[in-house]
């Protein structure tokens, strides 16, 4: 019975105010907190102001541009997918050259066969090995 007064007491400080405080850590001033306020306001509204010309620019500017852009780009790569359809039955004997920087392997993947790369496309990639 001894123990357990001894650990409460021991822990009394984690759960109690000390017993030297007398007055308070923080005096209040009613004008600061005042002025605080109106800073945040002001900087509240002005965030508003900001986010509704960021939203403005977004629908109105960015979206239509995104929009306009991707329709040339979406007609170029059209025509890639129709061009792709024609090299799909190349052998490698008719698929065009490849150069010295192209599909330079220093060891082989560990997956697959060793030669694939993970995204490999067999409409796009080839690795054609002239020797």
């Amino acid at each position: 019975m001894m123990s357990r007064q001894l650990t409460f007491r021991r822990f009394a400080s984690h759960y109690a105010p000390s017993k030297f405080l007398n007055e308070a850590a923080y005096k209040s001033n009613k004008q600061l907190g005042e002025q605080f306020m109106q800073q945040y306001e002001t900087k509240v509204h002005h965030s508003e102001k900001i986010t509704n010309t960021w939203k403005k620019l977004t629908y109105l500017v960015a979206l239509p541009a995104i929009l306009l852009t991707s329709i040339p780009v979406g007609k170029v790569e059209l025509e890639h997918a129709h061009h792709r359809q024609h090299t799909r039955h190349l052998s490698d004997e008719e698929w065009p050259q490849q150069y010295d920087y192209q599909n330079i392997r220093s060891k082989p993947f560990f997956w697959g066969n060793g030669d694939q790369t993970l995204f490999w496309n067999t409409d796009v990639n080839r690795h054609v090995q002239k020797d």
